[in-house]
C-alpha cells in the first residue's frame, strides 16, 4: 500500500466524550482507545468545560439530553474559549430540528444516540478529517 492510499492515523488524535451515562461513555471510551485515539471522557458538559485540556481536541461526542446540559450552549461555550474542532450531537429528537440547523452551521452533526459503533467511528473520522489539517491545539 502506498503512503497517499492510507487512511490518516488516528494515534494521538484527541476526542473529547461526554455523556452521563457511566457504561455508555466507559463502552465508547474503549472503542475509541482500541481504534488509537486519545480519548477524554466526561460525565458532564461542567466537567468538559472546566478541563483546559478539552480545548486541544479536534473532535467532542457529546450527548446532548443530559440532565442539565444544553448541548449547544455547551459548544458555544467552548468556541467563545477558543476550540475550533467539530462535534457530534448524540440527541434522540427530530433529526431535521432546530439542534441539527444550529449544528451545520458550525460543520457539526447530529446522529440518534443509540447510533451504532462503526457509523460513529466513521462520523468521527469524517468530523477529525474535515477539521484536523491545520488543526492546532489552544494549549
Amino acid at each position: 500500500m502506498t503512503e497517499q492510499n492510507r487512511s490518516p492515523s488516528t494515534e494521538n488524535v484527541g476526542v473529547s466524550l461526554v455523556d452521563g451515562d457511566a457504561a455508555i461513555r466507559h463502552a465508547r471510551q474503549l472503542m475509541l482507545r482500541s481504534e488509537n485515539y486519545d480519548v477524554r471522557s466526561y460525565p458532564t458538559s461542567v466537567a468538559l468545560l472546566a478541563d483546559p485540556r478539552s480545548r486541544d481536541f479536534p473532535c467532542i461526542v457529546i450527548d446532548v439530553e443530559m440532565r442539565g446540559d444544553d448541548g449547544l450552549d455547551v459548544l458555544k461555550q467552548m468556541r467563545a474559549s477558543g476550540w475550533r474542532g467539530k462535534a457530534i450531537l448524540l440527541d434522540g429528537g427530530d433529526p431535521e430540528g432546530v439542534l441539527a440547523r444550529e449544528a451545520k452551521l458550525h460543520g457539526d452533526r447530529v446522529f440518534e444516540r443509540t447510533i451504532g459503533d462503526r457509523p460513529l467511528m466513521a462520523a468521527i473520522a469524517a468530523s477529525i478529517n474535515r477539521s484536523w489539517s491545520g488543526w492546532t491545539p489552544q494549549g
